[in-house]
């Protein structure tokens, strides 16, 4: 049995909490299912030092984190284009770390895309809470019960069997590219109905740009508004991360992870899961622009992006 490990949290940076892929089926107990934002990245970092996909990790959000290894522990970051740095030396994304007690990671602030993972081997324990470790930042509980802070303790679970040695890795052709500006496929919604054909054909022709008031919740996007459009209140609904939601504003929002349950405002189309890791690393300042799939497209893109995941993980990095 691999024994228990842990590592101090020295700079957590702008926003950092613990998550896992999130609970569901909760929705009708007002709880949002929370969990990763970018699913991808989060299962590619797990499955990379040989977790389930649904162990607890770290997501970090644009400034980057800090921590020190309180023992000897096997990493790998994931998601935003950013520089690691293990015991003063440049490391690689995408790959898995051996880091030895003492030392100390540094994960710049992102460079491009948004949110970045840690995982851990075992996972990091912390309390279940309706069958999930994500932490809920809206109403506060989960994870550590808020965001982490300078000076928190984290265990990581104990497992059986030794610490994996050698390095495992993405390769580079396989990784996702976080662009500055973000083609999001999209089904259709419940309320396109509501739009006329000309909301409509500016919807697919316009370009938005992602709001600084952005969150875990849902991304925001500013441009030129819908006019004359009265339907976006509707009667309230379940929501799901996609959702596209025009509010009274006449512009639209982008649901994520930390989505409310229900909502009020019109849902003309919904991003594909396929995309949503890409909605999930939007910077403030983005382009956003929206382009129309069927469901069998829309299958086969989430059919590619499951595959990619799975067929690379085991693949050695060259350098050790």
């Amino acid at each position: 049995m691999n024994g228990a490990s842990s590592i101090e949290i020295l700079d957590p940076g702008l926003l950092s909490t613990v998550q896992d892929l999130g609970r569901r089926g909760v929705g009708a107990l007002g709880v949002s299912p929370s969990g990763a934002v970018d699913w991808l990245s989060a299962r590619a970092a797990n499955r990379i030092v040989g977790n389930p996909p649904h162990a607890p990790l770290i997501e970090i959000t644009m400034t980057g984190i800090s921590f020190k290894a309180l023992d000897t522990v096997r990493i790998a970051v994931t998601g935003a284009q950013a520089e690691l740095v293990i015991a003063g030396g440049k490391k690689r994304l995408w790959q898995s770390h051996r880091v030895r007690a003492g030392v100390e990671v540094k994960l710049s602030p992102a460079e491009r895309g948004l949110r970045s993972y840690v995982a851990f081997f075992g996972g990091l324990d912390v309390p279940i809470i309706l069958s999930s470790a994500s932490t809920d930042t809206t109403t506060g509980f989960g994870g550590v019960g808020r965001a982490l802070a300078r000076g928190d303790t984290l265990s990581i679970k104990e497992v059986e069997g030794a610490m994996p040695e050698g390095e495992r890795m993405v390769r580079p052709s396989s990784r996702p590219f976080w662009h500055e500006s973000a083609m999001l496929r999209v089904l259709p919604g419940p309320h396109g109905a509501r739009f006329s054909l000309n909301d409509i054909e500016f919807l697919w022709s316009h370009a938005y740009r992602v709001s600084p008031r952005s969150n875990r919740q849902g991304v925001r996007l500013e441009g030129r508004p819908l006019v004359g459009f009265d339907g976006f209140d509707v009667v309230s609904g379940p929501v799901c991360a996609g959702c596209v939601q025009f509010s009274s504003d006449g512009l639209p929002i982008i649901l994520l992870a930390e989505h409310q349950t229900t909502g009020g405002y019109a849902v003309p189309f919904t991003v594909i899961t396929a995309d949503l890791p890409d909605a999930a690393q939007l910077r403030p300042g983005d382009e956003v622009r929206f382009a129309r799939v069927t469901f069998a497209e829309a299958s086969v893109a989430l059919s590619e992006k499951m595959e990619a995941l799975h067929e690379v993980l085991d693949e050695p990095s060259p350098t050790g």
